[in-house]
């Protein structure tokens, strides 16, 4: 369709359907920023997940864990992300993704530095599993909302390199890991782990899921502006209504997790320990 056309018909119309509008347009810089932000996430998530893997040799003797005991450790956040994916996940049809996003993201940053400062089995079993929840409630809400994003033509494509990023962030781990043992201890990777998601968790505020803006009948200035970002020449009616495909409104972030990691593949293992990991 050519550009003018395009302009005619959504001038011409009551309503706009984003997920047509988002169909027609390839990507463009703001939906990019939104899925490499994504990306980021799921990246520091693979690091998380696995640095008390790689961190566990030198946690042993400080903190008087017993070789029996390193299985219940490395356990405890991959428990938590299960159960924060169930739980947290449908929260962000209520609430929004992009605010559970960005406090799953901030939460398991907080709870990673606070792995640094454990200095007691229970606290790391606690810590670990708190972190793991924070990132189980981030997982399902980066997908849904890159998805969002994205023209169906390369939904695919992109959900799939986003399942790349926690075996991505296995590799960042192993390319670091040795050098800031040796050098800051094994605090340093969760220092690491935890201050990175931090400062992402304050960029993501600006981003805003425009599906559950339309579904929650978000002020009319607020969802043309998104939509301008998108689609710089689409001339929106004053006052016309914006409406989305009815299969976009059916299923949480928790359904659509699962449906669109179907389409990217299996589990597999990540490099720093032998759990199941995204790939």
């Amino acid at each position: 369709m050519a550009p003018d056309q395009e302009v005619k018909f959504m001038s011409g119309s009551s309503s706009v359907n984003i997920t047509e509008l988002i169909d027609r347009r390839p990507l463009g810089r703001m939906q990019i920023t939104i899925i490499v932000l994504c990306g980021l996430v799921a990246l520091l998530e693979g690091f998380d997940v696995q640095a008390v893997g790689v961190a566990a040799p030198a946690m042993v003797g400080p903190l008087h864990i017993a070789p029996n005991q390193l299985g219940v450790v490395l356990s405890a956040a991959l428990l938590g992300l299960m159960l924060g994916a169930f739980g947290l996940g449908p929260m962000a049809d209520r609430f929004g993704r992009k605010w559970v996003l960005v406090g799953a993201t901030a939460t398991f940053g907080v709870l990673t530095l606070c792995t640094a400062r454990a200095v007691t089995l229970e606290q790391i079993l606690l810590f670990r599993f708190l972190a793991g929840v924070g990132m189980g409630g981030a997982l399902p809400s980066f997908i849904s909302l890159a998805a969002e994003y994205t023209p169906s033509s390369r939904r695919q494509s992109v959900i799939g390199l986003l399942w790349t990023g926690a075996p991505l962030g296995g590799v960042l781990l192993g390319l670091v890991a040795s050098r800031a043992i040796d050098a800051f201890g094994w605090q340093s990777l969760f220092y690491i782990g935890g201050i990175l998601p931090l400062g992402l968790s304050m960029v993501l505020i600006r981003s805003d899921s425009i599906e559950f803006l339309v579904m929650r009948g978000a002020p009319w200035p607020e969802i043309r502006n998104l939509l301008v970002r998108i689609d710089p020449t689409a001339n929106l009616e004053s006052g016309c209504q914006f409406v989305i495909d009815d299969e976009k409104k059916q299923g949480g972030p928790v359904w659509q997790l699962f449906r669109q990691a179907a389409l990217a593949g299996p589990f597999c293992c990540g490099p720093a320990l032998s759990s199941p990991l995204w790939c």
